[in-house]
């Protein structure tokens, strides 16, 4: 499934996982947008086009 980009291109292609500093992705978590990391299988929420990239705000990813 194509994910809709939820922030800027150019914002998107800077930001980094606060806490692997790995590459984020664009994906639809249960309270909407979000960024995920799959190294440390973690989404954070995206509100009002604002990532937001607290490690103790983060979802957990099942699987």
């Amino acid at each position: 499934m194509t994910q809709t980009p939820t922030i800027e291109p150019w914002l998107r292609d800077i930001l980094r996982c606060p806490l692997c500093h790995g590459e984020l992705t664009d994906a639809t978590g249960p309270g909407g947008p979000e960024l995920h990391c799959a190294t440390d299988s973690l989404g954070f929420p995206v509100e009002d086009g604002v990532p937001v990239l607290l490690v103790d705000l983060a979802r957990p990813l099942a699987g």
